[in-house]
C-alpha cells in the first residue's frame, strides 16, 4: 500500500465479510471462503480467515490488504 493511500479505520474492512467467496491467482486456482474478519492488537490492517472449500481442514489468515490485492485473490462469481 502506498504511503498517501488512507488505511482502513477500525470499523473498515472494504465491504469483506464472512460468507464470502474468492479464488487464488496462480496456476493451481483454489476457492477460498472468509469465515472471519479479525483485528489483531498491534497491527494496523484487520485480517480474515479464510477456508478452502471442499477442504474445512485447510485454512490460513491473511491480511485484508493481501485479499483484496488482485496479484492474489479474485472475488469468485
Amino acid at each position: 500500500m502506498g504511503i498517501w493511500r488512507r488505511r482502513p479505520g477500525r470499523d473498515e474492512n472494504y465491504g469483506i465479510s464472512a460468507g464470502q467467496r474468492f479464488l487464488s491467482a496462480g496456476r493451481k486456482t483454489a476457492v477460498w471462503e472468509v469465515v472471519a474478519v479479525a483485528r489483531y492488537s498491534g497491527d494496523l490492517a484487520p485480517h480474515v480467515r479464510l477456508l478452502r472449500v471442499g477442504a474445512q481442514h485447510d485454512g490460513k489468515t491473511v491480511s485484508l490488504e493481501v485479499l483484496r490485492d488482485r496479484r492474489f485473490y479474485e472475488p469468485a462469481s
